[in-house]
């Protein structure tokens, strides 16, 4: 069996029990199951380690504790009732190291706390969500939903947000936290309750401080009015507030942030200049200012979905607080839409920030691409000056081949008559001193007779070494011809080699 196979029986029970609490037309049984078995080994640890905190408000008093160990929240989550009696708000808050790493309760106990508190089956959306950084497909989606009965009211989101880290290379991290509220009012007469499960990335957040602060939970720390049941009956709707206050001012140092980068890339790209920066520079510009464009849109759609969230929870929440205390109603309508107008002006910010980067990105494209077209040019001239130099050394050869080959015939001609009459020791020529004259011989003819023959025979040699050589060399064979002729045939095949290519081309 696998390991999905065996996790089987684990959610089981919690997603039988579903319709008995929830409406069944919308609980796709099957699909719960499958994802369950499937997605949680990444979201829930696989290691016996435990790290849940458990905080009660009471009428008179609240207590907090922290559970390290599975069998000390198991023992919390089986107790009779769920919720104890006198229990006005119970928190449950599951902490995660960080973002990417999976939430610190076993596959068991998160299984018991789903079964024990009917949890809503919307919120295992939000789970699923952990176990991993803010994905880019889901950062406008805030998984929310708003379920309001007669006596009861399921409030499910995810607010996905950044937090300031002070690390050097990356000072901003993505964070994103689960929230889900269960408010029970069985009816007048009766007491009802309000459960609370938030997942948090870390233990040290500002959420979780400021909730143990408020309510007087942490040393040497006071209650807030807002949280303190003597001032107040409206204090588990304010939680929801101070979720959505914690995350959300953060965007504004985040974009700040983003801004600086980009003025600082944005310099650069407008004073480098195209023969004086490198290649390298303009690409890491370029780079840079693509990841800042990047993050700007991912802050851009978690403000949406931010926004999306805030518009969906403030009609809940004014439902919630019901006309019972309209001076809580009013003043909290005020602050949802102080939030909204918020995310607003950050949505603004985005959208006039991504232009600008965008320019930015195109300036630094246009210095690349013109130093490469300097560069082409460069190299362009330095070829053109070569093939001139190249072209000169070549004619200079075909002039010293020209004058080579006219002093070979011209020796070829003289040569045999200079061997003759060497051979005959110039005696076919007589000086007559008497007439002052050059007298021919008679034998005159037996030196044509010897030296036509022998001219003949040293060309006919010269040719067939000439043709011999055109031969070995597969070359065509040309006694004599002019360098222009021999430069046109051979760029009639170049040309022909073009025009094949611009055919296929057009093809």
């Amino acid at each position: 069996m696998t390991a999905a196979s065996d996790s089987l029986p684990l959610w089981r029970p919690y997603l039988h029990e579903l319709p008995a609490h929830h409406d069944p037309a919308f609980i796709n049984i099957d699909t719960l199951e499958k994802l369950l078995s499937t997605r949680t080994t990444r979201v829930l640890t696989s290691k016996d380690e435990t790290r849940v905190r458990v905080t009660d408000i009471y009428d008179d008093h609240r207590g907090s504790t922290i559970h390290t160990t599975p069998e000390s929240l198991r023992s919390v989550l089986t107790t009779e009732p769920a919720i104890p009696y006198g229990v006005n708000v119970r928190i449950i808050s599951i902490y995660s190291v960080n973002s990417i790493t999976p939430l610190k309760i076993p596959p068991p106990l998160m299984a018991l706390l789903l079964q024990r508190y009917a949890v809503h089956p919307t919120f295992l959306q939000v789970l699923l969500s952990f176990g991993k950084n803010v994905h880019i497909s889901e950062a406008g989606s805030s998984h929310a939903c708003v379920d309001a009965r007669d006596t009861d009211t399921y409030v499910s989101y995810q607010i996905n947000y950044v937090e300031e880290t002070h690390r050097k290379i990356i000072p901003w991290s993505w964070r994103h936290t689960g929230v889900y509220h269960h408010r029970h009012q069985p009816g007048q007469g009766k007491k009802g309750h309000d459960l609370f499960i938030l997942l948090q990335p870390n233990e040290t957040g500002v959420l979780d401080n400021r909730i143990l602060t408020g309510l007087g939970i942490l040393a040497e720390s006071r209650s807030q009015p807002c949280l303190d049941p003597v001032y107040g009956s409206d204090y588990p709707i304010k939680l929801h507030s101070i979720v959505l206050s914690s995350f959300i001012g953060n965007w504004r140092w985040y974009l700040r942030h983003l801004g600086d980068q980009f003025e600082e890339y944005n310099d650069k790209a407008l004073v480098a200049l195209p023969e004086e920066s490198t290649p390298r520079e303009s690409y890491d510009t370029v780079s840079a200012l693509r990841d800042l464009n990047d993050f700007t849109l991912r802050a851009e759609i978690c403000c949406r979905g931010s926004l999306d969230l805030v518009s969906a929870l403030r009609p809940a929440i004014a439902s919630s607080l019901d006309m019972q205390s309209p001076a809580s109603l009013k003043q909290t309508v005020i602050g949802y839409e102080a939030l909204e107008s918020t995310l607003q002006g950050y949505i603004k910010s985005c959208e006039e920030l991504v232009p600008r980067i965008r320019n930015a990105i195109d300036l630094a494209g246009y210095t690349l691409s013109l130093h490469n077209q300097l560069d082409t040019a460069k190299v362009d001239r330095e070829l053109r000056d070569l093939i001139g130099h190249l072209k000169e050394l070549q004619q200079d050869s075909v002039d010293d081949s020209a004058a080579v080959k006219i002093i070979t015939f011209l020796s070829a001609v003289y040569l045999p008559g200079s061997f003759i009459v060497s051979l005959y020791g110039m005696n076919f020529f007589v000086f007559d001193s008497d007439s002052r004259q050059i007298v021919i011989a008679k034998d005159f003819w037996v030196f044509l007779a010897t030296w036509l023959p022998l001219t003949m025979v040293t060309g006919l040699i010269y040719v067939l070494i000439v043709w011999f050589d055109a031969w070995w060399k597969r070359k065509p064979f040309h006694l004599f011809q002019r360098p222009g002729k021999e430069a046109n045939s051979q760029s009639k095949p170049q040309v022909i080699m073009r025009e094949d290519a611009k055919c296929k081309m057009n093809i």
